[in-house]
């Protein structure tokens, strides 16, 4: 692996993402997108709502996941291919990759992972990565 932030439109995606997070009340944002957490044994689960009209960006997977998408329609890149999906959608999402989303209509997105883990803050530091740097440092110890 090598450099994944520059690969493809991924540094498009993160440029939007620091513009977006420059332009817009983070604290705002968060209450629009209601999360929900769920877990039973050695599963995860997050539930995000997206209101129509809303660009997101996601986090970095460190480990294949299931994404849901239960309600809507959403334009979804991940820096290479461009795809509109509509419920209901299911895909194994590969790791390493940043993604950037435009709800069309109302949408609920559903991400699953695997983890031992039990705290959200230990669950979140263990799955994903906030920049490919974390990323590359977390799934092959070292860094870019």
């Amino acid at each position: 692996m090598n450099n994944l932030a520059e690969q493809g439109n991924t540094p498009a995606i993160l440029a939007l993402e620091q513009a977006m997070l420059a332009s817009f009340d983070q604290e705002a944002l968060k209450a629009q997108t209601d999360t929900q957490h769920y877990q039973i044994k050695g599963v995860y689960a997050r539930a995000m709502f997206v209101p129509a009209g809303m660009l997101v960006t996601g986090k970095i997977h460190n480990f294949e996941s299931i994404g849901i998408l239960a309600q809507g329609t959403m334009r979804i890149t991940n820096g290479e291919t461009s795809v509109v999906v509509s419920a209901p959608y299911i895909a194994v999402d590969k790791p390493g990759i940043k993604r950037l989303g435009y709800a069309e209509t109302d949408c609920t997105f559903i991400s699953v992972h695997r983890t031992d883990a039990e705290e959200i803050n230990d669950i979140e530091d263990e799955l994903v990565s906030d920049t490919f740097e974390d990323y590359e440092i977390k799934r092959l110890g070292r860094p870019v």
